[in-house]
């Protein structure tokens, strides 16, 4: 297949915003499960999935890196681990909503904060906080910056031959080059997030660099809450995420060497009723 090519006047007269998903769709369609506590993806056209089907995320092979003193700090003041934990999904669903948001902005739609949005979990439309109506200023202002011509967003990265998979924030064309933009509204860890954006580029330049070329440029998009962004640019350190590999597969699995079995829960009936009785009348 011809790789896709874009000239510097392409560019600057390239129609924003693009149609969702134009330039590239993903190769195969995927959906993810928990499992004891870490997320792994698998084939959505497959049901139901076997075992050998389900591949550990790249953010939780992650896991097995530390994000510094800062996190465990802030774990050790809190006043139980609930309480942790119900603050962490509480910021988990600002990240949620400031990143949906933006993916449908950035094709052209018009966000009307006054709808709320739906959260999954509660099944409930909640309230947009004014927090992420600043951090969407803050990605408006990037765009208006940048001037990126959107390729992909939310575009799964899986391939079986792969121990990791993932879902990359966006793919954009900047200045000519490849951007691959991570969007982020927590705090900064350099270490681990390059780490993650160094695997999703390695899936990507297998699964699509034929088409488009590899990418170029690794970053992340900070949303801050006050309305700024920032632009955090990243190395690509493939020696240092194959050693991160190498250590969670020991991490990850038993003394004997064998990582987590994943487990499917059976699926329950929904229709419910009180059996009949077969006996004959008497």
């Amino acid at each position: 297949m011809d790789k896709i090519k874009y000239t510097d006047s392409q560019i600057k007269k390239a129609s924003w915003p693009l149609p969702e998903n134009e330039q590239i769709k993903s190769k195969t369609p995927t959906r993810t499960i928990d499992f004891k506590g870490n997320r792994y993806y698998t084939q959505k056209e497959i049901k139901p999935p076997k075992t050998a089907d389900f591949i550990m995320s790249v953010t939780t092979w992650l896991n097995c890196a530390s994000k510094g003193i800062g996190f465990h700090k802030w774990l050790g003041n809190s006043s139980n681990y609930d309480t942790a934990m119900k603050y962490a999904n509480d910021r988990a669903l600002i990240g949620t909503m400031t990143h949906a948001l933006c993916m449908y902005m950035t094709w052209g739609n018009k966000v009307d904060t006054t709808t709320g949005f739906y959260d999954r979990d509660s099944e409930k439309i909640v309230p947009i906080p004014d927090e992420v109506k600043r951090r969407l200023s803050g990605y408006i202002d990037f765009f208006d910056e940048y001037k990126p011509v959107p390729i992909a967003t939310e575009l799964a990265l899986f391939d079986p031959l792969f121990p990791y998979a993932g879902t990359m924030d966006q793919l954009m064309m900047i200045d000519g080059k490849l951007w691959q933009i991570d969007i982020k509204t927590g705090a900064e860890y350099p270490k681990t997030q390059r780490l993650q954006l160094t695997a999703y580029k390695i899936l990507y330049d297998a699964l699509y660099g034929d088409i488009t070329g590899n990418i170029d440029v690794l970053a992340c998009l900070f949303l801050k809450k006050n309305g700024k962004y920032k632009v955090a640019k990243h190395k690509f350190e493939p020696e240092a995420w194959n050693s991160l590999m190498d250590f969670g597969h020991y991490h990850f699995s038993d003394l004997t060497g064998k990582l987590p079995v994943v487990k499917l829960n059976d699926e329950l009936p929904t229709v419910y009723t009180l059996k009949e009785d077969n006996k004959d009348d008497k």
